[in-house]
């Protein structure tokens, strides 16, 4: 048996650490009870995977440049390299070359971007391998800064799926609600680059849920319709015999 699990640790919007503490938006995929990849790596992130798991997987995703989404990564990738570990980045290629130029910006005159981690940046909508086991493919989503969905697959089977920050499209959506587990970000009210709980809801099935992006666990009680995620909690995504 094959087991997967995943564990939110954070459910931030870009000013949600500065101003309330509270963790980026960010999951841990374990698997048999072990991280094997951290999606996303936003401000405050690195601290709760610290935490909770005393040390980083070498396989991190993240979907754009924007701080609550990689905020940390300067540091962890640092950090992990002086330590004779380099973590693998996955994202889209214009996503890696952002990265690279601007948010590893304060390494660069000391430290190359390839030599602080290793990278594996296929272009969108090619399904590209991470091991023997695992692929993923990006798909671009709507939003202020250039960011892409994906579709992480566990041998044939899509196992889970995640918009990134996006508005809606219901093409994106379409494609990624294939997927056993589909993760949403949305938030109460729409504006230009994200989506809202109302219009998120007719696509919300078994297996769907919603990120609700800059909400705490406290805010979270006052939708008890809605299938939020919260800070710290667990979702299975095992279906049985894999």
């Amino acid at each position: 048996m094959t087991e997967f699990e995943l564990q939110i640790l954070g459910t931030g919007a870009g000013a949600s650490q500065v101003y309330d503490g509270l963790p980026s938006s960010s999951f841990m995929l374990l698997q048999n009870e072990t991280p094997v990849c951290l999606i996303d790596l936003g401000l405050g992130v690195g601290h709760e995977v610290i935490k909770s798991f005393g040390g980083f997987p070498k396989d991190i995703i993240v979907t754009h440049n924007h701080s609550d989404h990689a905020g940390d990564l300067p540091v962890v990738l640092r950090v992990e390299q002086a330590k004779g570990r380099k973590c693998r980045v996955i994202c889209q290629q214009q996503i890696a070359e952002r990265l690279q130029q601007h948010r590893l910006a304060e390494h660069l005159e000391r430290i190359a971007a390839k030599d602080l981690a290793e990278w594996l940046t296929p272009p969108q909508q090619v399904r590209t391998a991470l091991n023997e086991y695992f692929s993923i493919e990006f798909f671009q989503g709507r939003h202020s800064e250039l960011s892409f969905a994906f579709i992480l697959y566990y041998q044939e089977r899509a196992l889970l799926a995640y918009t990134g920050d996006s508005t809606l499209e219901s093409e994106l959506y379409r494609t990624l609600s294939q997927a056993d587990t589909f993760i949403i970000d949305a938030r109460p009210d729409s504006n230009t680059w994200h989506a809202s709980f109302s219009e998120v809801g007719p696509w919300l099935k078994p297996g769907c849920y919603i990120i609700g992006h800059g909400l705490n666990n406290e805010q979270i009680e006052h939708y008890p319709h809605l299938p939020l995620l919260k800070q710290g909690q667990k979702l299975s995504l095992s279906l049985g015999q894999l």
